[in-house]
């Protein structure tokens, strides 16, 4: 039976459902920043308060994160935008990664805490190896190649790998080969200048291939001391990761179906999960949130996207989300964006540009 482009939507992992780290969105913007772009306009249309920015565990929508992406992408008039993001790389948008890595002792340890800590980043894709003729494969799947944004999204993080990696070890090294399921974004010797390997587009895989002998390779910054505990440190965000998934999306998905019913209340939430009210108090603690934190999160967004793409009536829109009044909305919408409903909706939405 032939598949459809149809069965694969139905198959693929949903924008608003995936997340990316703060700190991958930081690096975005500080990439559009180096490239002239100001960027604050897209994160109030799209409802990114800084509180988000600044939390070193939040968690930001690919839906969100796509479109900043794409708005970079479009004002930047600059195909290897991607490209050129990846070179700007630091440790400090690597999250746990970065101390972790840098205090390796050799490279081979680096790339082998990439692996897992590769969704922390981005759910954007998964990182995967493979040995062949004795060389390491380093290898991207992503379930969004459909989205205009993929090549340079791939494009950004081969170069930041290259990048980084040559920056951990000190020592301009190249991979033996890059490969790319896309066809060229811009000019060839861009590409060259920055890999200085041999390039194939259209190829199966998105992949990077390494010579064993560069795994080996002693780390300038190594620390066997400090690698401990930047090492712990980036076990416990890959556990935070993996534990959040199930508990936070589960209370978000009930916080959705309730704010229909009126304002939901925790109480009612630990119920339906099966758990005593103070057990979720305490486990939401331990992942850097509570459930008023959650439950203003899911209201900031469904208001941004109804003022900007319903013509439900400002009093309407608090009733919907639980407000006694529009007043009370008036006030908790100011201080998430520092403008009124209203005045949030007649500015210009950026992207009918």
């Amino acid at each position: 039976m032939t598949r459809t482009p149809a069965d694969d939507a139905q198959k693929r992992p949903s924008l608003k459902q995936s997340t990316a780290a703060s700190f991958w969105l930081e690096y975005l913007l500080d990439a559009a920043l180096q490239a002239g772009i100001d960027l604050t306009d897209e994160l109030i249309r799209l409802g990114v308060s800084d509180a988000q920015l600044e939390a070193p565990q939040a968690r930001i929508s690919l839906e969100t994160e796509n479109a900043l992406f794409d708005a970079a992408l479009q004002r930047s008039d600059d195909p290897l935008f991607g490209l050129h993001m990846g070179e700007h790389v630091r440790p400090r948008f690597l999250g746990e990664l970065g101390y972790a890595s840098m205090s390796s002792a050799t490279l081979g340890d680096a790339i082998e805490l990439m692996i897992p800590f590769n969704a922390v980043s981005s759910e954007f894709t998964r990182l995967r190896f493979a040995w062949q003729d004795g060389n390491l494969w380093l290898i991207w799947d992503t379930p969004f190649e459909h989205l205009p944004s993929c090549p340079a999204r791939l494009e950004a993080m081969f170069a930041a790998s290259i990048t980084y990696g040559r920056w951990l070890i000190g020592a301009e090294r190249n991979p033996l080969a890059v490969h790319f399921k896309h066809a060229p974004q811009g000019e060839l010797h861009e590409y060259q200048r920055l890999f200085r390997c041999p390039v194939t587009f259209e190829a199966q895989d998105y992949a990077v291939c390494l010579e064993a002998e560069l795994l080996d390779l002693p780390l300038p910054d190594a620390d066997a001391e400090v690698h401990r505990l930047a090492r712990n440190r980036m076990q416990q965000a890959v556990t935070r990761y993996h534990a959040r998934d199930d508990l936070l999306q589960q209370v978000r998905l009930e916080i959705e179906k309730r704010l229909q019913q009126g304002v939901p209340q925790l109480e009612m939430i630990a119920e339906q999960l099966g758990m005593k009210p103070w057990t979720l108090r305490r486990r939401l603690r331990a992942e850097g949130t509570d459930f008023s934190a959650l439950l203003e999160d899911h209201r900031r967004q469904l208001a941004c996207d109804w003022l900007r793409h319903s013509q439900r009536s400002v009093n309407q829109i608090a009733l919907e989300l639980g407000y006694s009044e529009q007043s009370a909305f008036n006030r908790a919408f100011k201080r998430w964006l520092g403008v009124t409903p209203l005045h949030y909706r007649e500015q210009p939405d950026p992207a009918s540009r």
